[in-house]
């Protein structure tokens, strides 16, 4: 109950969907290149009330005066908002200055990956916006600085059977070699399940599996039974991600991290 209060609390801080803050935020970073008529527009008419001043990332920008968002890309912004019919969601918008024409196949691979339980679920979509579950403030990065090896342990053995059935559906994602801000865990403190966020540059293959245990076993300090995991991962990634060979993984990393633990 009290984490649900906290995401009701995130929108006690906003801004219209037409106040200045707001479309400076549509059309970051530059007003003047933007038809900011359109995209209020667009967004009025599925609901969108107002955007909330929430996040760990602040926008500097003397018509933003420290807008707070949920994060920033190359590409696009994501920030929480309110909507009249569906609640609290987060909205990633395309940057005017973004080389991305469309944000649509990102869309169509969150919704494909979504019905497995893998990343947020996806409501609208268009070239300029998508408007997904909100997946909460706690990711990885924050489980591995927070809480001892014991408390993390089944959060990092989450986020591998998580990016297991990513591989089992055939995408690889670009930025799991770095998972610690792209997989959230949207029930804490319950482990399950483990969301992957950000699929924008990602492409067709497995071996998401490889990325998250190698980045975890480094950032952990973890040497001993290294070498045995790696030999493994290597024949996983081999054999087109093979489900024995991964049992075969997991079942070495419980016993890993139990003798540890």
């Amino acid at each position: 109950m009290a984490y649900q209060f906290s995401i009701f609390n995130a929108c006690l801080d906003y801004k219209y969907v037409n106040d200045i803050e707001s479309i400076n935020l549509l059309c970051y970073p530059d007003i003047k290149s933007c038809d900011y008529n359109k995209k209020i527009d667009e967004m009025e008419r599925h609901g969108l009330k107002y955007i909330c001043n929430y996040g760990n990332l602040t926008i500097f920008n003397k018509k933003l005066k420290s807008f707070r968002i949920l994060g920033k890309g190359h590409s696009s912004l994501v920030f929480l908002a309110y909507f009249k019919n569906m609640g609290v969601k987060a909205v990633k918008v395309r940057r005017v200055d973004s080389k991305r024409k469309s944000l649509v196949e990102e869309a169509i691979k969150l919704i494909k990956t979504s019905k497995f339980g893998v990343s947020p679920k996806v409501y609208y979509y268009s070239d300029d916006f998508i408007v997904m579950e909100y997946v909460g403030m706690v990711n990885l990065e924050y489980i591995i600085k927070n809480l001892n090896f014991k408390e993390a342990k089944n959060y990092m053995l989450e986020s591998i059977n998580t990016a297991r059935l990513l591989d089992k559906i055939g995408i690889l994602h670009s930025e799991l070699s770095r998972p610690w801000r792209n997989i959230f865990f949207p029930s804490f403190p319950v482990e399950f399940p483990a969301i992957i966020i950000d699929l924008e540059s990602s492409s067709n293959g497995c071996g998401n599996v490889n990325k998250i245990v190698g980045s975890l076993l480094n950032k952990m300090g973890i040497t001993n039974g290294k070498e045995r995991i790696n030999m493994l991962l290597s024949s996983y990634k081999k054999g087109n991600c093979n489900e024995i060979i991964f049992n075969e993984i997991k079942k070495e990393l419980i016993s890993l991290f139990n003798s540890i633990a």
